[in-house]
């Protein structure tokens, strides 16, 4: 049940009431525990959108699609409302009770997950990856606010860097998960077993991950929600053109800063969507086997990148204003010159340690924009700005990417690699951007922090 906004930010008036806030340095009561739940949410959420991408082969068999309408299950039927639905659901995080809105969600898209696997045309798999995406669009929003809220400024790039542990935890237990389970379902263990020895192993796949929703709606449900920041008591409220208002006079920092996460969605959603795919072709290994190597690699490589890179930044934040961005800058660039030798690695081998390395050093850049915009936003605008960077970053960049990379090898390569030789094309350029801009966002940040203290 909804409940009165109550933490609304406005121009001091004599019948304002200050909220109850954390000490301005402190960790707000339970934060820590916040910061575990939300990010096992997170990871659940990546494993049930990305269960999908280790069954490529078996949908596009069994329901007669092209390359082409695969990457629209994978992107496009995702992201669309995904993305769209960001912009009311922030909108709702600014008002109510944010453990609530997320824990009703949780339980819609895990019902919508189940229904991904009880798909048997295309058109129905691709209306419920729709409905998944519609559940879990209050997700970005809802999370971000509350870590905002829960951690002070020095303590954000830790605290960003563990929750962005979720997508790369995800993305390695949805393959190392779907493995087991399409290997297990593949044995024929299920023959005769009610209603489950009638489905196909990859609608196995895409069930079981929906069964963790229910616990974990319960879990969101006993946390402590932290007190807002910088927060007063009125009914005067922040609207989105006045949030938009705000944006565009920060469009220095915001403009680049977007643009650069987009660019990393095209990069990170191609890399997500193809990258099994393209190890099957290219080296013929089976992909329960490639599930669960690149799923290790990630399960470690991830969360040390993320650690060590948020660490250096909470050090760095002192001295500079936009340390998460610095480290970015540096990271990412040796993740792209990486990924740039993939075509030269022929052993399965090198390969993996190939892909380690990568994921170690690209897996900062989404800590760089989610705790830029904690650090710049206004604590009454969060969610609503989250979910407009979210609406353009994952419309335009994740929701694109296994689109784009799939269109680039049918344009501009051929072969049985043309799929790979695109990969890593639209990741290098893209990711190479990206850097450049991250480059304008730091030297408007400096600028920015240079006029406040003045």
């Amino acid at each position: 049940m909804l409940e009165s906004p109550t933490t609304i930010q406005s121009p001091p008036r004599s019948s304002a009431v200050a909220a109850p806030t954390p000490a301005k340095s402190a960790v707000a009561p339970g934060g820590w525990a916040l910061l575990c739940v939300l990010t096992l949410v997170y990871i659940v959420s990546f494993i049930d959108r990305g269960a999908i991408s280790l069954v490529v082969g078996p949908i596009k068999q069994d329901l007669g699609a092209t390359d082409l309408e695969v990457s629209w299950l994978l992107g496009l039927s995702f992201m669309l409302l995904y993305s769209v639905l960001g912009i009311p659901a922030g909108y709702l995080v600014d008002l109510y009770r944010r453990k609530y809105l997320l824990s009703g969600a949780i339980l819609m898209w895990s019902g919508v997950q189940m229904l991904c696997g009880l798909s048997n045309t295309y058109w129905h798999l691709f209306l419920a990856r729709i409905g998944l995406g519609v559940g879990e669009a209050m997700l970005p929003p809802a999370a971000s606010s509350m870590i905002r809220d829960a951690f002070p400024p020095e303590r954000r790039g830790l605290a960003f860097g563990i929750y962005n542990i979720g997508p790369l935890l995800g993305t390695g237990l949805a393959l190392v998960l779907g493995s087991f389970l399409l290997t297990f379902a593949a044995s024929g263990k299920l023959a005769g077993v009610p209603l489950l020895g009638a489905l196909k192993p990859w609608q196995f796949v895409l069930i079981v991950p929906g069964l963790l929703g229910v616990p974990l709606a319960a879990l969101t449900l006993l946390l402590r929600e932290p007190p807002r920041r910088d927060a007063v008591v009125h009914a005067d409220r922040v609207t989105y053109p006045a949030a938009l208002r705000f944006a565009w006079q920060q469009r220095a920092v915001y403009g680049p800063l977007w643009i650069a996460i987009c660019l990393y969605g095209i990069a990170i959603g191609s890399q997500l969507a193809w990258l099994p795919e393209i190890i099957n072709r290219s080296m013929g290994i089976a992909r329960p086997e490639i599930g669960k190597t690149l799923g290790a690699i990630s399960l470690v490589a991830s969360p040390l990148g993320l650690l060590f890179f948020g660490s250096v930044a909470d050090k760095l934040q002192k001295r500079w204003s936009d340390a998460p961005v610095r480290v970015a800058i540096g990271s990412t660039a040796v993740a792209a010159l990486i990924t740039a030798c993939f075509p030269l690695i022929h052993s399965a081998q090198l390969g993996a340690i190939a892909y380690g390395a990568q994921t170690f050093f690209f897996a900062i850049f989404a800590v760089a924009g989610g705790a830029t915009m904690a650090n710049f936003t206004p604590g009454n605008m969060m969610g609503k700005l989250t979910a407009l960077y979210y609406l353009i970053t994952n419309l335009l960049g994740l929701a694109l990417g296994p689109t784009v990379c799939a269109l680039v090898a049918r344009l501009l390569f051929n072969g049985p690699n043309a799929l790979g030789h695109a990969f890593v094309a639209c990741y290098v350029v893209s990711v190479g951007i990206a850097v450049c801009l991250l480059v304008r966002v730091s030297r408007a940040l400096q600028v920015a922090t240079q006029r406040r203290a003045s």
